[in-house]
């Protein structure tokens, strides 16, 4: 007798997957977008967020747009006691907060979202050269909340108890020579420049009449071509004649320019412990070509 055939339908062959493990797509989808999502934004958050506190520094104030940290606790002074600096400075609260980080040592703020490039700024090398100092801090002022398409480092007093001083030499030494000596205050700064990546450095300073330069000028480090067109591009937008830095090793900007970070010195003309709104406004036309040449910040 035959047998009759089944009335329940054949399963088809294949994979018998349990129900657990069914993929539900339109959950996975979701899921994979919210992933991307979060991915993007990870890495907008790293790429935008404030540098790095530089080597051997701290944050010692700031807030969502700048930081002020101190990078050498060894060269403390009160900026109070420099009566003249005080009378040519106007004192808004972010310069107040750098007046109160020098008393511990040399002070710098970071304007800007850390992104590339990265330029320094550097003035008080010489404590009694007060224009440069004074011209950083307006500098300072003017900057904060402007717009900057980069990274900006600015030491607007290098050595503050020479500043508070007012004095050249430190430890009877002329501290722009001995920039290639570890531990020195200017070796300092420039382990801070070559860690902080930066790209660009101008070091300013003020020339005593009759000494050497003597005069309003650009000085450049004639192996790196980089350095040239930098002083090219300033001296073209001031007015200033170029010059040749002197064949001195610890010369800051010369370290900087070895160390592979194109730099000039800009100098205006000024007895020491002496200023002028001329000087001082030269020194700010300085820095302004300075930034406009590296593309961070353009002040028209």
């Amino acid at each position: 007798m035959k047998k009759r055939p089944s009335l329940r339908p054949r399963k088809k062959p294949g994979w018998n997957i349990p129900k657990i493990l069914m993929v539900n797509w339109k959950l996975l989808i979701i899921a994979l977008l919210f992933f991307l999502f979060l991915t993007g934004f990870i890495l907008h958050k790293n790429k935008t967020s404030p540098p790095q506190t530089p080597v051997n520094g701290y944050p010692v104030q700031g807030s969502s747009y700048y930081k002020i940290i101190l990078i050498d606790n060894s060269t403390g002074g009160d900026l109070s006691n420099n009566t003249l600096l005080m009378e040519n400075i106007n004192q808004t609260p972010i310069i107040s907060e750098i007046i109160e980080t020098a008393k511990n040592g040399t002070p710098l703020i970071v304007l800007g979202d850390g992104s590339h490039p990265r330029v320094m700024l550097v003035a008080g090398v010489h404590g009694a050269e007060l224009p440069p100092q004074i011209a950083a801090t307006n500098l300072i002022n003017h900057l904060k909340g402007k717009k900057i398409k980069g990274t900006i480092y600015i030491i607007p007093f290098a050595i503050p108890h020479n500043t508070a001083s007012s004095v050249r030499i430190n430890n009877s030494t002329d501290p722009d020579r001995v920039a290639h000596e570890n531990g020195t205050p200017l070796n300092n700064i420039n382990k801070v420049s070559v860690n902080s990546n930066i790209t660009l450095l101008a070091d300013f300073h003020s020339a005593q009449p009759n000494d050497i330069p003597g005069r309003n000028c650009i000085l450049y480090y004639p192996k790196n071509p980089k350095s040239n067109e930098l002083a090219g591009y300033i001296g073209n937008k001031t007015g200033s004649p170029l010059m040749e830095v002197g064949p001195y090793p610890g010369v800051l900007s010369t370290v900087s320019n070895r160390n592979g970070i194109p730099s000039v010195v800009c100098e205006v003309l000024s007895p020491h412990n002496k200023t002028d709104q001329s000087s001082i406004d030269l020194s700010y036309q300085y820095m302004l070509a300075f930034l406009e040449y590296s593309g961070v910040y353009n002040n028209n």
